[in-house]
């Protein structure tokens, strides 16, 4: 969650800041609607990782729901942080820019911790059983 929403700090910064047509990138109207669908995105995962967390800490942790929580809150980081590097254009790729480091270590996280594919394979015995 920490780096979907660092990536979005970054890209509001950017766009807010960065001029294009005498007026900022934040005034167009695309840019605002992927500002809007990036925290949107944010929100539902970390509401996602903040409802597992609170069922764990009461006792009675839900595996599927965890496995559900990790598994989007990385997808929605590898989406966010690609998003806000395309909103920062070429200088995205640079090594001054921090969202250049953040876009490498996104894809680490559906990596590492157990893939999304065994997330996957979670998921679906919590909800068919085995056979």
């Amino acid at each position: 969650m920490g780096l979907a929403q660092g990536a979005l700090d970054m890209a509001i910064k950017h766009v807010k800041g960065r001029q294009q047509f005498g007026r900022p990138l934040a005034a167009f109207q695309n840019v605002q609607f992927k500002i809007a669908e990036m925290a949107t995105k944010i929100e539902t995962a970390r509401t996602m990782v903040h409802k597992s967390a609170w069922l764990l800490d009461r006792g009675k942790p839900d595996t599927k729901l965890t496995a559900m929580a990790k598994m989007y809150a990385c997808h929605v980081a590898v989406e966010v942080v690609d998003e806000a590097l395309q909103l920062h254009g070429g200088y995205g790729y640079f090594n001054d820019y921090d969202i250049e480091r953040f876009y490498r270590a996104a894809k680490v996280l559906e990596i590492y911790e157990g893939t999304k594919e065994v997330e996957k394979i979670v998921i679906s015995r919590e909800i068919l059983g085995k056979f």
